[in-house]
């Protein structure tokens, strides 16, 4: 005799599972303290892996969209910074965001180089089965460093006036440590001033290895408040923000935060992103919003309350126009703590931005809202504002990273190639 099968349906125990994901990252980093102008935080979310081997750059190469290579470089020499990346499957979608660091080699040659790649820490099993089935013949090892064998940190100092993606952290080069260090890492460019990745031998404090104040300042934070910081910013991170298999690089600002080299060779899902990068128009990206049940805010910017409790929707929510009856969907919600969140928003309609001559959908005044069923089975809403950073409206404004014919009227995007185009000529010197 066939037992009888449970009456829910797939959909609603995916919901369920997608409620309490989210609902416990809410609870994990309720009543987070506010940020700190100056500080640093310990990222325990993230995790290391370790590529060793003669082929292992060449590796790297064909798989992230960013190159392993010196640009510009007629000698092809390996790259020697850490860097922003992302993993793409042949859909030219998402797998993971990642940084990539280089490890000193002992005799200062590339052979036998080690790179350290960093990632969500949920994900290392999904990417180390992701780097194994591309491996085949090549001469290298992959290895997950365990728990306490290296740690993930960040660090930041705010400025008054933050620079695209600053390269002089008070430093001769590109890191506020030296090369040969046991300590490595990257700028953050995924902000402007949104400061440094840095990567430690062992479980200490990031002061016992940077004890100068020019190199790391303030105090250690809880990785709530560098979550808090980085939702203010607009950065999204992982693949509960960036959805794996779903999310296309492009929409999740990974142009504007310089992971994507649009001028090297093949790697798994260029085609897509090339032709998106060239001929498209991205009309979707993620972007920081507020929660509110009254009236929206007047701030320019999302403001941080750590003492609203909300309940959140669950991640992958739909936003739709609030009043009227539902239409086309206006985003979708990613991630969120207290009385902030990301979203993955249409521009066209939830903020001001036109992207072509054919006009928006987007009415100043217009309210957005998620609604959702808690599991009490008792339905939920919540409006939401979106807001557009000023550098991510400046980054849009002049075509992202490509070089469209001047404008006169264009000016605030004239100002954001330019200050591109001086990045990259920073990064070219001090290679």
């Amino acid at each position: 005799m066939m037992r009888p099968r449970p009456s829910t349906c797939g959909r609603c125990l995916a919901r369920r599972r997608l409620f309490s994901t989210t609902n416990y990252q809410a609870e994990q980093f309720q009543n987070a303290p506010p940020p700190p102008n100056v500080g640093y935080s310990r990222l325990t979310n993230r995790g290391l892996i370790s590529i060793t081997g003669v082929d292992s750059s060449t590796f790297l190469q064909g798989l992230i969209t960013q190159n392993m290579l010196v640009a510009n470089d007629p000698n092809k020499n390996i790259r020697h910074t850490g860097t922003y990346a992302a993993f793409l499957n042949s859909q030219g979608r998402v797998l993971n965001d990642t940084f990539i660091y280089p490890l000193p080699n002992s005799d200062g040659s590339d052979i036998e180089r080690e790179w350290l790649v960093e990632v969500d820490k949920n994900e290392v099993p999904t990417l180390m089965k992701h780097l194994k089935k591309h491996k085949l013949r090549a001469k290298l090892k992959l290895r997950a460093l365990d728990d306490g064998e290296r740690t993930v940190w960040s660090s930041w100092k705010n400025h008054s006036e933050p620079r695209w993606a600053a390269y002089n952290l008070e430093s001769e080069t590109a890191s506020p440590f030296s090369t040969s260090s046991d300590v490595v890492g990257c700028i953050d460019a995924r902000a402007p001033g949104f400061g440094s990745r840095l990567v430690t031998p062992g479980s200490d404090d990031l002061r016992s290895h940077l004890p100068d104040e020019s190199q790391v300042a303030g105090s250690e934070v809880e990785l709530g408040s560098y979550t808090v910081r980085r939702i203010l910013h607009g950065v999204a991170e992982g693949q509960t923000e960036i959805i794996r298999e779903s999310a296309l690089p492009l929409e999740c600002n990974m142009d504007m935060g310089r992971a994507i080299d649009f001028r090297k060779g093949c790697y798994v899902g260029q085609e897509l992103t090339i032709r998106t990068h060239h001929t498209g128009v991205v009309r979707k990206r993620i972007l920081p919003v507020q929660f509110y049940t009254g009236e929206p805010s007047s701030a320019d910017g999302p403001v941080y309350d750590p003492s609203v409790e909300l309940s959140l929707p669950p991640h992958g929510s739909n936003i739709n126009k609030a009043g009227g009856r539902r239409g086309r969907s206006a985003g979708k919600f990613l991630d969120g703590v207290a009385n902030i969140g990301l979203a993955l928003c249409r521009l066209e309609m939830m903020t001001d931005v036109a992207l072509t001559s054919e006009g928006t959908q987007y009415t100043p005044g217009s309210e957005f809202k998620v609604s959702w069923t808690l599991e009490s089975e008792q339905p939920a809403e919540v409006k939401l504002q979106a807001f557009i950073p000023p550098w991510t409206r400046e980054f849009i404004l002049a075509g992202g990273a490509r070089k469209p014919a001047p404008r006169q009227v264009d000016l605030e995007g004239e100002r954001a190639r330019g200050l591109v185009e001086q990045l990259e000529e920073e990064e070219a010197q001090r290679r």
